[in-house]
């Protein structure tokens, strides 16, 4: 159960954040903070801050992708050596995935570190 309020707290802090115009690594802290809050076990504070994040980095990328009609992303995919704009979506929903998931991890290790209670 807290399992799903992690998931959508995430994507709420995730999608603020990036609203927010914060540096890009705040929704790995707002996932930490929030891991740390809830009785989550590890396996789940990462698994389920990386699906936050991926869903909310994707969305958010590909709507910018869209929107620009892929100019700056098709330029930066020649730069890079990728094949197109879309690759550069989709390393951007990784990168924001595993900066939330990580985030998580680490909240959720520190919770069971410094509160002895057992996720239920």
């Amino acid at each position: 159960m807290y399992r799903f309020f992690l998931l959508l707290a995430v994507i709420a802090s995730t999608i603020l954040c990036l609203w927010l115009q914060t540096a890009w690594y705040w929704p790995g802290i707002a996932a930490l903070v929030l891991a740390a809050l809830l009785p989550v076990w590890r396996r789940g504070g990462f698994y389920f801050a990386f699906l936050g994040g991926l869903l909310v980095w994707g969305i958010y990328a590909g709507f910018l992708h869209f929107d620009s009609e892929g100019r700056l992303s098709d330029r930066l995919a020649v730069t890079f050596g990728a094949t197109s704009g879309w690759m550069l979506v989709g390393v951007t929903a990784l990168w924001g995935a595993l900066t939330t998931g990580l985030g998580g991890w680490t909240g959720a290790s520190l919770r069971r570190a410094l509160v002895k209670d057992e996720p239920k």
